[in-house]
């Protein structure tokens, strides 16, 4: 992989004495990953026709390992609404799979996206479509309703970093009895590939061998293979981001048309994310991964009035940030500065992957970048257990907050694969995580369709967004 390099200096200014410094305002290096967490490849587990055993036994399979994928539902067999709510709730993407599940979809496109979202609440509505048999409907029609159709195999089934050339015919791998996809080394094969590729790969899944699958009996597929895939991806999370098929289309247009611009001014960093994309079928708020070559060592990173997740390492701040969500402020201990890249290829960040394996294209101020970070620490300081507000510290305080459900609030909570609390669909709420002793231990705004909020000792946290609480556990 090839970077830019690019050297930093002081923003001269003529005045009437002659050159001097303009405020210590410097040009900055940010760089976005090519995939989240500035990792090497990205995989995406899709599962057609709403089987009974996708909410008994994936769900759980998944939530095992942090992960999320992707359910598509065929309106009129009456899937199980709340089991595939609850999977929305948990990160899960709930897509469309036609109306009825005819040879071809022609006519259904609109239709099934409508009646689908009036059944399943996720703020950011249904943006992907799987042919039913295959077929590929009408592609215009498509690409009016989702971000995202897919198809199955077309020899393309790894694709690049850019996905695929056509956004209606997303290739997916079938898995199961008719194809060779039914045995662990089969799918971490094809993931290694990707990595090798440093692209992205998807699999189409439909009921299990042994499980009650209802009208998804076409291919089963022996469902410990998969758990084998998903332990073999958490064992390489540092290369690998499992995530649904609509987040990673997203992640990648976002990241292709986003353009940045850092400086830095009085010991701060801000940074610019924006992007011109925002259409009829989505807002592309996804977060996007970036970092930021600094000197600050204990660096509180904002956007708007969102306190954002951060990480030092290797020089670098890494945070996720959403484009379009409001300037990203960068303060704390250390200065501002940036110290000279000398290479990109020689840094980055040693828990995540380093920089020389990852890809990712740096940018100067007014180019554009791509990119998102792995394992990160909180950014600030969380409020202290000791000093900070709490609720009771009573069994009785901390059921009281568990209390609420989320009901008709779409926003939701759960622990992703690298241990991090992670909010969906709270785009404007307040949130605030409690440790078990009704401590507050973090403080923010939502921001975008999807948000890390916290990372900490492993153990039972309530996640309070708007007046409704969950209860999640990082393990």
């Amino acid at each position: 992989m090839v970077y830019k390099k690019f050297s930093l200096s002081p923003v001269l200014v003529m005045g009437a004495f002659g050159l001097f410094a303009a405020a210590s305002v410097f040009a900055q290096d940010v760089e976005i990953g090519t995939w989240a967490g500035f990792r090497k490849a990205a995989v995406s587990f899709t599962f057609d026709d709403g089987a009974p055993s996708h909410v008994s036994d994936a769900g759980p399979m998944f939530a095992k390992y942090g992960y999320t994928g992707t359910f598509n539902l065929v309106y009129n067999w009456g899937p199980d609404w709340s089991g595939f709510q609850k999977l929305a709730d948990a990160g899960h993407e709930i897509a469309s799979h036609s109306n009825s599940h005819g040879n071809n979809m022609s006519g259904e496109e609109a239709s099934s996206k409508t009646n689908i979202s009036g059944k399943i609440k996720q703020k950011y509505g249904i943006i992907t479509v799987a042919y039913p048999n295959c077929n590929v409907p009408n592609e215009s029609a498509v690409l009016q309703n989702y971000i995202v159709g897919r198809i199955c195999g077309n020899g393309n089934e790894v694709m690049g970093k850019d996905g695929p050339s056509n956004w209606a015919q997303v290739p997916s791998l079938m898995t199961g009895s008719t194809g060779q996809y039914n045995n662990t080394n089969a799918f971490t094969g094809s993931m290694q590939q990707a990595v090798q590729k440093g692209g992205w790969v998807s699999f189409l899944t439909h009921g299990f061998d042994g499980k009650n699958n209802g009208s998804a009996n076409y291919s089963p597929t022996n469902i410990s293979a998969i758990d084998g895939a998903l332990q073999y991806a958490q064992q390489n999370d540092k290369d690998i981001w499992v995530a649904p098929m609509g987040f990673v289309a997203m992640y990648i247009k976002e990241r292709k048309s986003s353009k940045a611009e850092a400086s830095s001014n009085g010991g701060n960093i801000t940074v610019k994310l924006t992007h011109s994309i925002k259409d009829n079928v989505s807002n592309y708020d996804y977060p996007l991964s970036l970092r930021v070559k600094s000197d600050i060592a204990k660096p509180t990173v904002k956007q708007g009035d969102a306190t954002l997740e951060s990480k030092v390492d290797g020089g670098y701040i890494y945070f996720d940030a959403v484009p379009n969500g409001g300037d990203i402020v960068i303060s704390g201990e250390g200065g501002g500065t940036t110290q000279p890249a000398e290479s990109s290829s020689s840094a980055g960040p040693s828990s995540a992957a380093s920089s020389s394996s990852n890809p990712g294209t740096k940018v100067s101020s007014s180019s554009h970048q791509h990119g998102q970070h792995g394992n990160s620490s909180s950014s600030g300081t969380p409020v202290s257990s000791s000093t900070g507000p709490t609720l009771s510290s009573s069994s009785n305080g901390f059921d009281a907050i568990v209390a609420a459900e989320f009901d008709s609030n779409p926003a939701s909570a759960y622990v992703d694969a690298s241990g991090y609390i992670t909010v969906i669909n709270a785009q404007g709420m307040n949130i605030t995580v409690f440790n078990s002793l009704g401590h507050v231990v973090r403080t923010t705004k939502g921001i975008g369709c999807l948000q890390k909020v916290y990372s900490g000792a492993k153990g039972v946290y309530i996640v309070r967004i708007g007046n409704k609480a969950k209860t999640v556990s990082i393990k």
